[in-house]
């Protein structure tokens, strides 16, 4: 990989970050609106995308010591970022059976959100609709998962979507920065910041279930 070359993945990778992390962050502490939750779900897909497929193309290199082409990105990764992380990611990962159920079904929504449901409300001869929150709050329809007694559904929603999501994108920041894939072609010094913050740390089924209780106390 020449030197122009990692400096274009750096750039794309500070991109994906901060699609990720700030842009997300920022709207997540504001509301829980119509709007904000759509340019939350389409800020977190965008940013995952950008780097499942840098992973992908770092750990293509790493294997065929040639560089992916665009085209092999366009036509054999696509934009479905379920099938991206199934197909082409599972390995460099190590979920127990439950983080793994929940990251499926996440990533499930984020693709089925930018594939399939993002202009369902544009076809006005279908009866169709489509409701942001009502995509939000699948998640807490996974098997054992006890919400009852829950007060705020979208709002507690909205902090396991997001706690999810922070767990798998910290991984793949992982990835990169311990040179898991690629070599370590590709370390911008920003990544260190959320490598240290130890989000790759979260235990799902412990801290999601902390949540839940803390939100049946609220309601008391």
């Amino acid at each position: 990989m020449t030197t122009n070359q990692k400096m274009k993945l750096n750039d794309e990778v500070i991109d994906g970050l901060c699609s990720f992390f700030k842009g997300a962050n920022t709207l997540i502490e504001q509301d829980s609106e119509f709007a904000t939750l759509y340019a939350y779900l389409l800020l977190q897909a965008t940013g995952i995308e950008r780097l499942q497929k840098i992973v992908y193309m770092l750990d293509y290199n790493t294997k065929n010591s040639t560089q992916v082409t665009s085209n092999r990105l366009k036509n054999k990764l696509g934009h479905k970022i379920l099938d991206i992380h199934n197909k082409h990611l599972y390995s460099h990962f190590s979920f127990n059976d439950t983080e793994n159920i929940y990251i499926q079904k996440m990533l499930k929504i984020l693709t089925d959100f930018v594939n399939e449901n993002r202009y369902t409300n544009f076809d006005l001869y279908s009866a169709d609709t489509f409701s942001i929150h009502d995509h939000i709050v699948q998640i807490l329809e996974l098997k054992d998962l006890d919400y009852s007694g829950i007060h705020d559904v979208i709002k507690v929603s909205w902090e396991i979507v997001d706690m999810i999501l922070k767990k798998y994108i910290s991984i793949l920041v992982n990835l990169i920065w311990h040179g898991n894939v690629g070599n370590k072609e590709v370390i911008p010094i920003c990544l260190q910041d959320y490598v240290l913050k130890g989000w790759q740390e979260i235990n799902l089924d412990q801290d999601i279930k902390l949540l839940l209780d803390n939100a049946r106390r609220e309601k008391r």
